[in-house]
């Protein structure tokens, strides 16, 4: 089974974008994961207790904040850049659906049904999820409309827990609009055929899944918004780059494009691939 660890950024009111990513850890995947982790980890505290450390969040690692104060920045973004490679090394897929705050506004009636952007970016992203497994293991002589399904590509939805109920009760709700509780029962409404039949809410501080998320979405989000990383120059495999810790997953990126949806409301979504790459 593959874990799907979902997390949101832009919501502080601020962002022009609100985005929902989901981090494809595969099957078999969660291990190397860990141990790179572990070795970000080691370069925050080389000699520190292990135990006493709660998390790495991206925003506060990136900028040197509470608990990473005192902490050099070639440390700091040493220990993103592994966790990131992690994301490379290990081919994990980083799914995303950035929502246009102002063009959502402006559109009557809202998309999906959703009250605010971030239900719908979260209805996207699990779309965006659910055709990344079909299409792990698509058939070439499929005949169009076609769902083909394979257990094996069955993934859990993994979600940051939060002491907001409300919030919490939203995100079930567009969990079981797509995902029927007994999907063979003929109910039109089931998109989700790959998903777990529930998904999970966890502890960031206890998931190194949610961590690395948290990373992705943060610099994709920079990159989606135009904001270019801070202090110029990194050196990746021999060569100078501006954004590299974007640049360096960027690879593993993937816009969820769901069908019918994307047709009728592509507009109001933030495409990577249509902002160009920043290189010294």
């Amino acid at each position: 089974m593959h874990l799907a660890y979902f997390d949101e950024t832009g919501i502080d009111g601020y962002s022009s974008v609100v985005m929902f990513g989901a981090l494809i850890v595969p099957t078999g995947k969660f291990g190397a994961a860990s141990v790179m982790h572990h070795n970000a980890l080691r370069q925050i505290l080389p000699t520190g207790d292990l135990d006493d450390f709660q998390e790495f969040h991206a925003s506060a690692l990136y900028h040197g904040k509470k608990p990473f104060e005192g902490i050099d920045e070639p440390k700091r973004f040493l220990a993103i850049l592994t966790l990131l490679a992690a994301v490379r090394a290990e081919n994990m897929p980083f799914i995303y659906a950035a929502i246009d705050r102002r063009e959502f506004a402006a559109t009557h009636p809202p998309p999906f049904g959703a009250s605010k952007p971030l239900h719908a970016a979260f209805h996207a992203c699990l779309l965006g999820v659910e055709e990344w497994a079909t299409e792990n293991h698509s058939r070439p002589h499929t005949p169009p409309d076609t769902k083909v399904l394979d257990w094996q590509d069955t993934y859990l939805c993994i979600l940051d827990d939060c002491e907001n109920n409300n919030l919490k009760n939203e995100y079930r709700r567009t969990y079981r609009t797509l995902r029927s509780k007994h999907p063979f029962a003929g109910i039109p409404s089931h998109r989700l055929w790959h998903a777990h039949d529930d998904m999970f809410f966890a502890d960031s501080t206890d998931s190194l899944g949610l961590q690395i998320s948290d990373l992705c979405n943060y610099f994709v989000r920079l990159h989606l918004e135009g904001i270019a990383e801070k202090n110029g120059v990194l050196q990746l495999d021999g060569m100078a780059e501006k954004n590299a810790f974007y640049e360096l997953i960027s690879p593993q990126v993937i816009c969820a494009k769901p069908s019918p949806e994307w047709q009728k409301y592509g507009h109001l979504f933030r495409k990577h691939d249509d902002i160009p790459h920043r290189r010294e």
